[in-house]
């Protein structure tokens, strides 16, 4: 079988599909995708939304509580307690499939009618402000975790506590401000530092202690911009320079950024890992065209992705098998098509959204150990499957089009237009910002859920350090330096930022997680470099006025191992 170049509907550019991808999709008995590699990553972040949090009442027991969904919106929404509680049953929404309507527009009304979970939250205690997030211990405006304690304001955490202000953290304790970093104890500002301790505005560095501003060290100790000091000189420069002043940690840390570039930093970070293309890939095989995995195998088109297999088109995934245009899962989860927020082994799943411990469902939501459903409807294992085939048809038959002209037939995701969010709500604007004009005329959803807000608070201007900050904080305000908007410092936090000596922020905390989202998402994308040792060519994602100098693997080792 040939490459076949393909035509996206949505963007209009050309995009390939290759042998391999062929055999993938006749594997999972799927048609090839209509849309680019890039929409239907866009097109899948549209229907999750992590950050945009409001204020509303739950719509079962009445309670004040936070979710993801306005209260202009037009969703039933039911509080953790209440949706896993037994005052309802998912399956009393069940209906009948109706082969005179497109099966989207059958599935949207199905959405509509039944109660959907404020947070996609399990097994939390004291955590009410995360999202996404399972077996979590007093933790604060989290997204995409899982098995963390006392921490806030972190995107991808694992295993970790006493963690603020990191993005993807595996096993960390006391940890601020880091991209990227596992293992980690005492690690502060620094990006792709793996177990460090005790570290500081360090890039690239492994099994190092004590060193401030460094790059491409490997088991090193007392260490400042690459320089082997004594402890003596190192703690001197320490007590002179990481004296809690936000004045002196920004300059350290511009100091810090330009040494990084100076060096020579590696193409791309592929590490323990067999014939895989992309970025950040450890542990892996056979993986292509992917972003921050680990220990995967055979999987294409993946972002945020551990412990995946012979899978494609698959973003913030734990755990999955045979899987295809699916987002976030987590708990063995196994061929599962076209879904969202599948949960604890289930299996056989398509169309489908947040279903706990399901098998063979299609077109089911919000639905909790069952087996053999449409819409809801349980079905014996024959009946089902008679079903499935007549609706998959049906599918085709009967596509469904969107305003813009686009066809949804079997095989492609949730069209953008139905999801419950607001485009600029979701994660799809994080990774590809739109303005109003652009959203609209893209055919995107565009509501207006803005809630009035009336403050009547006192707003500071942060001191220089935290030392001048007393507990009278905790009941005041800082405005946003970038934004204008106004943000609190939590008890937690400011607990932690005296134990470090660190200056309180003064960026919201969106601000700052897209800051660091940032590094992530301007990153993925390949581009054509020379090695700057033996100038053969290679990819790398890094540009030249980024870093000017950029290594293939092979130099890389033998100049930094």
């Amino acid at each position: 079988m040939n490459p076949e170049i393909k035509n996206c509907q949505n963007c209009k550019n050309n995009f390939t599909i290759e042998p391999d991808d062929f055999s993938f999709y006749e594997k999972i008995k799927v048609p090839p995708p209509t849309f680019c590699p890039e929409c239907r990553l866009q097109r899948r972040l549209t229907h999750r939304n992590e950050r945009t949090l409001y204020k509303r009442l739950c719509d079962l027991c009445g309670e004040n509580i936070i979710a993801m969904y306005s209260p202009k919106s037009l969703y039933i929404v039911y509080c953790p307690k209440c949706w896993y509680g037994d005052k309802w049953n998912a399956t009393d929404y069940a209906r009948d499939y109706d082969f005179s309507r497109t099966f989207f527009e059958q599935y949207f009304d199905l959405e509509k009618k039944i109660p959907h979970i404020s947070l996609l939250v399990k097994n939390n205690i004291n955590s009410p402000y995360v999202n996404f997030e399972v077996d979590v211990k007093n933790c604060y405006l989290n997204v995409g975790g899982a098995l963390n304690q006392d921490s806030a304001y972190n995107q991808y955490a694992l295993k970790s506590r006493d963690v603020f202000d990191n993005f993807y953290l595996i096993q960390g304790e006391f940890c601020y401000e880091n991209i990227l970093n596992e293992k980690s104890y005492k690690n502060f500002y620094s990006i792709f530092c793996f177990e460090c301790r005790d570290i500081w505005f360090s890039f690239d560095c492994r099994n190092c202690s004590n060193v401030i501003g460094c790059t491409g060290l490997r088991h090193k100790n007392y260490c400042i911009f690459n320089k082997q000091l004594s402890k003596e000189e190192y703690e001197k420069f320490f007590a002179e320079n990481l004296n809690g002043s936000r004045k002196n940690y920004k300059k350290l840390q511009k100091q810090s950024m330009n040494f990084w570039k100076q060096n020579p930093q590696r193409a791309l970070l592929i590490e323990k890992s067999l014939n895989c293309e992309g970025n950040l890939i450890k542990e892996s095989k056979n993986c292509r065209v992917s972003f921050n995995v680990d220990k995967s195998e055979n999987i294409k088109y993946a972002l945020f992705d551990l412990e995946a297999k012979d899978s494609y088109d698959i973003t913030s995934v734990w755990m999955t098998n045979l899987c295809y245009e699916l987002i976030a899962s987590s708990g063995s989860i196994s061929n599962v098509k076209f879904s969202k927020f599948i949960l604890d082994q289930s299996s056989e799943t398509e169309y489908s959204t947040f279903v706990v411990n399901c098998q063979n469902t299609f077109g089911c939501a919000y639905l909790r150990n069952k087996k053999y459903a449409i819409f809801n409807k349980e079905y014996s294992k024959e009946e089902y499957e008679e079903l499935l085939q007549k609706i998959i048809k049906h599918m085709d038959q009967m596509p469904y089009i969107d305003k813009k002209g686009r066809i949804y037939k079997y095989g492609e995701f949730f069209p953008s237009e139905l999801s419950p969010f607001s485009y600029e709500e979701t994660i799809a604007y994080e990774y590809f910002s739109l303005n109003k004009e652009e959203i609209l005329n893209r055919g995107l959803n565009f509501f207006d859920r803005q809630i009035e807000k009336n403050y009547n608070i006192e707003i500071i201007i942060p001191p220089d350090t935290i030392t001048e900050v007393n507990d009278t904080v905790l009941n005041k305000a800082i405005k946003c330096t970038e934004t204008g908007k106004l943000f609190n410092i939590t008890k937690m936090e400011l607990d932690f930022y005296r134990r470090f000596n660190l200056p309180l922020p003064t960026e919201s905390p969106f601000v700052r997680h897209h800051r660091r989202l940032r590094f992530i998402s301007d990153h993925m994308k390949l581009l054509e470099r020379n090695c700057g040792k033996c100038n053969s060519e290679i990819e790398s994602v890094y540009k030249k006025d980024e870093f000017p100098i950029v290594f293939c693997e092979k130099c890389y080792q033998q100049e930094v191992y």
